[in-house]
């Protein structure tokens, strides 16, 4: 009976990898900083699971491209036909990238870099065997005095990661990766790998980054009931760009960048609340994306302790003074005044929540079935809300909601 198990398990095991099968995909990364650039190379043998990947090359960064199989550039595409055996894309990359002028959210210097995988391994559309599913690995090649690398991926090597990300069958390794001579720290926070690394005698502080969110990180756990197993946050201070920016697994934050402004808020946490809920939006509803960050970020630094209820009161009225000229949320992008006035009616909804359930639910259930969702609206955030409270929330019934009219007016007679 024993043998029979063990032989029924097996068979359920090939049958479930013939109806997923999986096939290796490897990226090698070069580093040249003499050439200011990344030699990229892309292999598979993959025994036709892949039919054909078209890569949007059309940010005017990328060259030198050859493959064999049958290789394709046009308008701005480059669409690959690989082989079943051996297959191999390579391609150049150039790094630095102004976002700002004289301010870089991208740069390769003598002795480090700074990118975003996004940008070095374009996106592609990716036609496959139905159910078919890539093991991804990403290598990198470092100038001889280069010391380290790091990405928001798990290690599997000195200068190797993998590649999982199971909301996808063709893995890409993006979000923020620091190499060079680099200055690291580490942290577990409970299943989650924290790393925090910036090129050595930058001004970003790390342990003052990894302290602050040490000290949150047990309310974000609380809040989201979902973490990523690692994160990066990596910084630099000029010439890169004067702010901060998150990806799906790693940060960009400025070294000038304070852990927590005066006005009480904190860059750190708002966009590690990015890394951590990845929800994004559509339909005018970038507020809410924009506002949960904001709304977190004052509110975990509270209930971590680092905020009395006195200083929160006060952080509310200060984002309420700033946002008060607001007259609608609903814009392409939130940023500023709009994101300040969103706080403000986030914090008034919570309490609502609070209220209409005895305090048995708040914000985070509303947020945790964001997350789920991913891309959010306007409208379905309103749904959620009313499923939370068991009814329509007053606080959401606001012309602030409202899609301004595009429609032009009559001019006065």
């Amino acid at each position: 009976m024993r043998l029979l198990s063990v032989i029924s398990i097996l068979l359920l095991s090939l049958a479930a990898n013939a109806e997923n099968p999986t096939y290796p995909l490897h990226y090698h990364v070069t580093l040249n900083p003499e050439h200011d650039r990344a030699e990229v190379v892309i292999e598979s043998d993959h025994h036709g699971l892949l039919k054909l990947l078209d890569f949007d090359i059309g940010s005017g960064r990328y060259s030198n491209l050859e493959a064999n199989g049958e290789l394709q550039l046009e308008d701005g595409r480059a669409i690959w036909t690989p082989p079943k055996r051996n297959a191999r894309l390579s391609l150049h990359v150039d790094v630095s990238h102004e976002r700002d002028p004289g301010e870089y959210d991208s740069l390769m210097t003598e002795d480090w870099a700074i990118f975003r995988g996004d940008d070095i391994i374009p996106a592609a559309r990716v036609r496959s065997t139905v159910g078919a599913q890539a093991e991804a690995w990403l290598h990198f090649t470092l100038p001889d005095h280069w010391t380290s690398v790091s990405t928001g991926w798990k290690k599997a090597g000195a200068r190797r990661f993998r590649i999982d990300n199971p909301e996808r069958r063709f893995d890409r390794p993006t979000g923020w990766m620091i190499a060079g001579q680099l200055g690291t720290r580490r942290e577990k926070l409970g299943d989650t790998e924290l790393v925090v690394s910036a090129p050595k005698g930058s001004n970003l502080r790390r342990m003052d980054v990894v302290t602050l969110i040490t000290n949150v990180w047990p309310e974000v756990e609380k809040a989201f009931q979902t973490a990523p197993p690692k994160f990066a946050v990596i910084g630099h201070g000029d010439p890169m760009w004067r702010g901060a920016l998150s990806g799906p697994n790693a940060l960009f934050l400025h070294g000038d960048r304070p852990m927590v402004s005066e006005n009480g808020t904190s860059t750190v946490i708002h966009e590690l609340i990015h890394v951590v809920t990845r929800i994004d939006s559509r339909n005018q509803s970038d507020w809410l994306v924009e506002g949960l960050a904001e709304f977190y970020a004052v509110e975990l630094l509270y209930r971590a302790g680092s905020l009395t209820e006195a200083r929160r009161t006060r952080v509310m009225k200060g984002l309420a003074d700033w946002g008060s000229d607001i007259k609608t949320l609903r814009k392409k992008y939130s940023a500023g005044a709009t994101s300040a006035r969103a706080v403000v009616l986030l914090d008034e909804l919570d309490r609502e929540i609070q209220s209409a359930t005895d305090g048995e639910r708040n914000l985070d259930d509303v947020a945790r079935v964001l997350i789920e969702k991913r891309t959010v609206t306007t409208e379905m955030f309103v749904e959620v809300v009313e499923e939370v409270m068991g009814k329509p929330s007053k606080v959401l019934d606001t012309p602030l909601l409202r899609k301004p009219s595009n429609t032009p007016q009559p001019k006065a007679q």
